[in-house]
């Protein structure tokens, strides 16, 4: 090859390798993780020494304690409930032993459970406290030589308190932000994460990354953050403190299969504890804090302020998978649903918007491949004139390129410039709580893949292989460079895209699948523009 194709296939090879980089980036591979400890009730375990592992959680049934009767007393439960959650304390641990969600649904029914003893401060479910219930959204807990406050907002919030008698001797305290799960079978264990405030050092723990780590006996970190929160696809439990906490330490936790999907055996989740200083108080020392423990909505997080809506990780400004376009996408899907009500017309809708601002990008990338369509059998000539010379056969070709103002690596500018905006999207969809669960013409959840049945246990879904087939024909019509290597690199392109789409949810696939279906109607657009003026009457000659 010459030295000009040689940098159209580098080009084009940057664009392949950028969407295999985040697949990879996406679905890392999860190590294999030693024998599951199962947990019936997901209570961690909080040590009081930090810098040793976390050890692994205590099994506890709801129906009878983990030690002898003898040395804990009967469960003791106290509820607090308003239109968005019902919380369950409980005396074992003196903390939330679950968070029931009242408006999103899990596994197709029932209420999504946030599950996980949160809030156990110096100590573990062993302790016994006893609870009080002084009004109808506060409960008291006393015991263990302390006294915890937690009092019940109007939706997702938690307002808490801690205090210690004289004598505690305490600078730092450690609290246990429960533990995040999957809430569905459906959900990605990949997206069980341990994140804290953001900054320039890297913030967040991914589930195999925090394994590696726990292995390593390496899962303790010292920070500055003023909050710290485990978090699943769609949802987070989040504890953010007045002063800094000043360091976290974190760990998997394995949890017992679904029991209507009993292969889902190695669901996992995921929890963590912050140290952070207690403030001297007349009476002996205190901790305040708050504790939000709901979906992951963006403009909820955004009003829990010290930029709690990190949590969604749409990428910050130097991000070039996700920052530059996160927001602005997200923005432009809630500005067409108040428009028109459905996810799936405000993707469209977006989409449509996009392929406006990025219609010039393609046009000129059109043209320039039209234009080398036109010039390749001079570039055939100087290929048999200078077959003995490639460097003076590049020289003349680019010479015969910059003559006629045609731009070589234009047939891959699109996808290139597409591609910060596609991991955007991605991110935006694969965590927005407004598209879990909202169906869209055959597709039953946004936030899913639109498989319609199971063939030998995999699911066919048509969406992604009516994309791969958009992507097919709109190749077919692309005017050819006749470089053969690049044509034989650009076929492999839809078979890429069929394998990062197939089982990613079903409104990325969708956005994609509608943005071919525009580029085939520009291009289509394109040549008919070109074949009437290619037609035109000549104008009569004067007699």
């Amino acid at each position: 090859m010459d030295k000009r194709t040689i940098q159209v296939a580098l080009i084009c090879m940057l664009a392949l390798f950028g969407v295999q980089f985040a697949i990879n980036k996406i679905w890392p591979p999860v190590p294999k993780r030693p024998a599951p400890v199962v947990v019936t009730n997901a209570v961690p375990s909080v040590v009081a020494d930090p810098a040793q592992p976390i050890e692994a959680p205590p099994a506890v049934e709801t129906s009878a304690p983990t030690v002898a009767a003898s040395e804990r007393p009967t469960e003791q439960t106290l509820t607090l409930r308003n239109d968005f959650v019902r919380v369950e304390f409980t005396s074992w641990g003196g903390g939330i032993k679950s968070v029931e969600l009242l408006k999103h649904k899990a596994n197709g029914h029932g209420n999504a459970t946030l599950a996980g003893l949160a809030l156990v401060v110096n100590g573990t479910s062993n302790e016994v406290f006893t609870l009080e219930q002084p009004d109808s959204n506060t409960v008291v807990m006393r015991g263990a030589g302390m006294k915890k406050t937690l009092t019940l907002g109007a939706d997702y919030l938690f307002d808490g308190k801690v205090e210690f008698g004289h004598g505690a001797g305490l600078s730092n305290v450690f609290i246990s932000t429960g533990i995040a799960t999957p809430t569905t079978h459906k959900e990605v264990a990949h997206y069980l994460i341990a994140d804290w405030q953001g900054g320039p050092k890297w913030n967040d723990r991914h589930l195999s990354r925090i394994m590696k780590r726990t292995q390593a006996g390496e899962n303790r970190e010292l920070i500055q953050a003023h909050w710290i929160a485990v978090k699943s696809q769609y949802f987070a439990q989040i504890i953010s403190t007045p002063t800094n906490a000043v360091s976290i330490t974190y760990r998997a936790v394995g949890l017992p299969a679904w029991p209507d999907h009993p292969k889902s055996a190695e669901t996992n989740g995921v929890t963590a504890v912050m140290e952070v200083p207690v403030a001297p108080t007349y009476d002996g020392a205190a901790v305040t804090f708050t504790y939000y423990a709901g979906p992951k909505d963006y403009d909820r997080l955004v009003a829990l302020g010290k930029h709690q809506e990190e949590a969604m990780d749409y990428g910050s400004w130097l991000d070039f998978y996700s920052g530059i376009f996160g927001l602005l996408l997200f923005r432009g899907l809630s500005f067409f649903y108040g428009i028109i009500p459905s996810y799936g017309i405000a993707i469209i809708l977006v989409t449509l918007v996009l392929k406006i601002v990025f219609w010039p990008i393609q046009a000129k990338s059109m043209a320039s491949m039209k234009q080398m369509q036109k010039f390749q059998p001079q570039v055939a000539k100087l290929k048999e004139k200078y077959k003995d010379d490639p460097q003076r056969l590049n020289q003349e070709t680019m010479k015969l390129y910059k003559e006629h103002k045609i731009n070589p690596f234009a047939g891959c500018l699109p996808m290139l410039v597409q591609l910060p905006v596609l991991m955007a999207f991605y991110k935006v969809l694969i965590s927005d709580i407004g598209t879990r669960g909202v169906p869209f013409l055959w597709i039953k959840d946004l936030a899913q893949p639109d498989t319609i049945f199971m063939v030998a246990g995999i699911g066919l879904n048509p969406l992604p292989i009516i994309m791969t087939g958009l992507m097919v024909w709109q190749q077919k019509i692309t005017p050819q460079t006749g470089d053969p290597q690049q044509a034989k690199m650009m076929m492999f392109m839809p078979l890429i895209m069929l394998i990062f789409f197939y089982n990613t949810a079903s409104g990325l696939t969708l956005y994609w699948t509608f943005q071919q279906l525009l580029s085939i109607v520009q291009q289509w657009w394109s040549m008919r523009k070109e074949q009437k003026a290619g037609t035109a009457p000549m104008a009569a000659k004067p007699k």
